[in-house]
């Protein structure tokens, strides 16, 4: 590739070429092959300053780089407002409930801790295998007593533990009842239930409470969808 007097331009565009990526000039274009010397750059300049073809070659090339590198930005509209106004505000912290549900978290987990105890109100163990009726029966109830107040630090556990206790307090129920009739249980150990049922119904009310705050309403998610389809450019043009 030549334009006159048999000078091949190859290196030089090579050289143009690593200018335009802005890498160094490796060597001079007219010099024999592995000779380098502070006048590379100043033989490019007086090639291309004399050879129309290769002065074509760069203005075209710097053009073409130009328009890869800059390209002009995508008409967006503004969708802050649209945006504001579907955007669900941050929750705010509620401890009307939270703070009854510790503290009968806090009764439940005394009451397991006394039965582990042997505490003398007729909660403590006994031998044999009434004994680890009584230690199975201490570790249940201390459970339940940190499974509210974890609720009480985090609502979300809700979901999770109100099927388990509102089954097992339905079943405690009519076996409570069941054993006061006949005599197996005293009304003291019958009415110390009464503290999960506190607390079944306060983690109920919270997970209502939590479940009505929570989703978007149905009402703005078109609105939403649409905004961020237009945001992305999805919509078709009118």
């Amino acid at each position: 590739m030549s334009d006159h007097c048999g000078v091949d331009c190859t290196n030089y565009r090579d050289a143009l070429s690593a200018r335009l990526d802005g890498e160094d000039e490796h060597r001079d274009p007219v010099a024999p092959t592995g000779a380098t010397g502070a006048g590379d750059t100043a033989a490019v300049d007086r090639h291309l300053a004399s050879c129309g073809s290769c002065r074509d070659w760069w203005d075209h090339s710097n053009r073409l780089r130009r328009m890869m590198r800059l390209t002009p930005a995508p008409d967006v509209p503004d969708l802050t407002d649209r945006i504001t106004a579907v955007a669900v505000p941050p929750r705010r912290e509620h401890w009307g409930l939270r703070i009854p549900l510790a503290v009968v978290g806090l009764l439940q987990s005394g009451l397991g801790l006394s039965q582990l105890l042997g505490s003398p109100d007729g909660h403590g163990a006994v031998s044999g295998m009434a004994a680890h009726l009584g230690h199975e029966s201490a570790a249940w109830n201390l459970a339940i007593g940190f499974a509210l107040l974890w609720a009480a630090l985090r609502p979300h556990a809700t979901t999770g533990l109100l099927p388990l206790l509102t089954v097992f307090t339905g079943v405690l129920g009519v076996v409570s009842v069941v054993d006061l009739i006949g005599g197996a249980a005293t009304a003291g150990r019958v009415l110390s239930h009464g503290i999960v049922v506190a607390g079944v119904c306060l983690l109920a009310l919270l997970r209502r409470r939590d479940r009505d705050n929570g989703p978007t309403p149905a009402s703005v998610e078109p609105a939403a969808d649409t905004a961020g389809r237009a945001a992305t450019g999805v919509t078709s043009a009118a």
